[in-house]
């Protein structure tokens, strides 16, 4: 009887020393097609309008359905609206609100997602050289050499993290030029792959007013998915 006892009362202890596994966090680095009112961090960032294109509820964004779809939880969505990548307009409102000035404030993430570069071309940053070391304020106000900057501070700040840049692919009629178009998305790969980042590319994505509505971000949300699954395999 006493042996048993023992047994029971050592299973007992090695359940509890048993450590339910933490769900994982992932957190946004982010413009407008991620932002949502009240799901920002600093509550500060601006917002797009989403409910005067229909998307209504925070279920609907992209994010949100990758966290349902997973299981994760939202670190924090450090998302501003209308922000650049580089720091091209460092004078005016969004200077102080580039990605790489936002960077350092996405808490303790498993897993983080960069979504931008689009305002870059659309603001008609310029593209500069590929610089991979001891930038310059000058440099750092072009694409190619702030994504760079960019991703190397990332993997520096968050070392145990997996970093994905999601980009926006599709053609945009009366808006960016297909030559920009293939130089953002040729310099995007070429900068992300310098660094062993992956990157995913959103094609086809339904928008109104240039930007994702409900069926849009389902789209972002099922390609994430599609590209999380088969990285598994």
């Amino acid at each position: 009887m006493r042996k048993i006892t023992f047994i029971i009362v050592l299973a007992i202890v090695m359940a509890a020393c048993v450590k339910t596994p933490e769900p994982t966090r992932f957190s946004i680095l982010g413009d407008s097609y991620s932002t949502y009112e009240d799901y920002v961090y600093p509550d500060t960032n601006d917002v797009y309008p989403y409910d005067e294109i229909g998307v209504t509820g925070v279920e609907q964004m992209w994010w949100s359905q990758v966290a349902d779809s997973t299981g994760w939880l939202l670190e924090r969505n450090n998302s501003f609206s209308g922000s650049l990548i580089c720091n091209m307009n460092a004078s005016d409102y969004y200077g102080p609100y580039s990605f790489i000035r936002r960077m350092n404030n996405l808490g303790n993430p498993d897993v983080i997602f960069i979504l931008g570069g689009t305002n870059d071309v659309w603001n008609d940053a310029p593209f500069g050289d590929y610089v991979y070391a001891d930038w310059t304020e000058e440099q750092l106000c072009s694409y190619r050499p702030a994504l760079a900057y960019l991703l190397f501070n990332m993997k520096r700040l968050y070392p145990k993290a997996k970093i994905y840049f999601v980009l926006e692919t599709d053609p945009c009629p009366g808006g960016i030029s297909e030559e920009a178009r293939l130089d953002l998305i040729g310099s995007t790969h070429r900068i992300a792959n310098h660094y062993n980042v992956d990157f995913i590319d959103l094609y086809d994505v339904h928008k109104k007013w240039w930007h994702p509505d409900v069926q849009g971000q389902k789209n972002i949300a099922d390609q994430v998915l599609d590209f999380l699954v088969t990285e598994k395999r």
